[in-house]
């Protein structure tokens, strides 16, 4: 059973080699089927992840727009986010009479007027979702040049060590931060868009996995009842091997048999994880059942409506479980 990564259409490399140490590979939505990253195109190449496109159509229009966007970021220099987060708090263009509206927007042409509309939603979402992309896409490529120049910073001060202790102690103190605070950047807005581009998707997905806890706490928050049935921690992160290969699918058996049976009980056997030869990264996993919903229930709850695009054929799936993963970096043990 893959699991669906969410509420982000751009994963990062590091991301998802840790969430394919537990599932092998995962599949990440795309608002679009045109340009897509050429970074999520290698993740795919490589067997890591899943490229899938639940909604087409439009597409020239969102690249358009997509373009009119990066030409306003040019010209005022800032960050992709600010045009973002300048909406409030509101679901973004969601309030907008049309799609048109947005790009008057981004290149501040005022008093356009436009005959009002019924917003279109699920275009909407797609664009804010490929805004999103391109930003979270920039901040990945910005963090790993900050990673690159910390590096060489620390090495410096390793050299002063012994020259200057009170230089090396006051200096090191000023060392470049580098901190991911894009995956933590409008979470909420990012879910209600995600969401609505899933309410399209023809096989509404069973088993969601993220690696944002706020993410993961909100759309435990909205499922309704649950219970907690995977709690794994220092699962190691490495080249796949025989061992390793072998724990993988005893794990997605134990996650196959509790997205169908309400009454599976997990094998304490996946809990003796593989030990790697080197000491290297580690992450814990916690995966939630949600229980007595159905899909397309679950989705009504995130949407606060019934939206037209889900399924309603459903009965049959009441009874099987929907289940949520929370992938993250494990604790050092002391």
């Amino acid at each position: 059973m893959k699991p669906v990564y969410f509420p982000y259409t751009y994963i990062k490399e590091t991301v998802a080699e840790n969430l394919c140490a537990c599932f092998n590979q995962v599949t990440v939505c795309q608002p679009s089927g045109h340009n897509i990253p050429e970074k999520m195109q290698k993740l795919a190449q490589k067997g890591l992840i899943e490229l899938r496109v639940p909604v087409s159509g439009d597409e020239l229009k969102l690249e358009s727009l997509i373009k009119e966007y990066n030409k306003w970021g040019e010209i005022h220099q800032k960050s992709g986010i600010s045009f973002l987060a300048a909406k409030g708090e509101s679901v973004p263009f969601f309030d907008d009479t049309m799609s048109s509206q947005i790009a008057a927007q981004i290149k501040k042409i005022e008093d356009q007027k436009k005959p009002e509309q019924e917003p279109d939603v699920l275009f909407n979402a797609r664009l804010f979702l490929c805004i999103a992309q391109v930003y979270d896409l920039q901040q990945d490529i910005l963090s790993k040049e900050l990673l690159s120049v910390s590096e060489m910073e620390k090495k410096l001060v390793e050299g002063l060590r012994g020259e200057d202790e009170d230089f090396y102690t006051k200096y090191a103190g000023n060392l470049i931060n580098v901190t991911d605070e894009a995956e933590h950047r409008m979470v909420k807005e990012r879910l209600d868009t995600w969401v609505h581009l899933m309410a399209y998707d023809k096989e509404l997905p069973g088993f969601f996995v993220t690696n944002n806890k706020d993410a993961f706490d909100y759309l435990i928050e909205k499922a309704g009842d649950s219970q907690k049935v995977i709690e794994l921690s220092h699962i190691p992160v490495f080249p796949q091997s025989e061992v390793m290969l072998k724990w993988q699918e005893m794990l997605l058996e134990q996650i196959e048999g509790l997205s169908k049976d309400g009454n599976y009980k997990i094998n304490q056997k996946i809990s003796e994880l593989p030990v790697a030869e080197k000491i290297g990264r580690e992450i814990s996993l916690t995966i939630f059942r949600v229980i007595n919903i159905s899909r397309r229930q679950l989705l009504i709850n995130l949407l606060g409506q019934d939206g037209p695009g889900i399924m309603s054929n459903d009965d049959y799936e009441i009874n099987k479980g929907i289940l949520i993963g929370f992938a993250e970096p494990s604790t050092p043990t002391a």
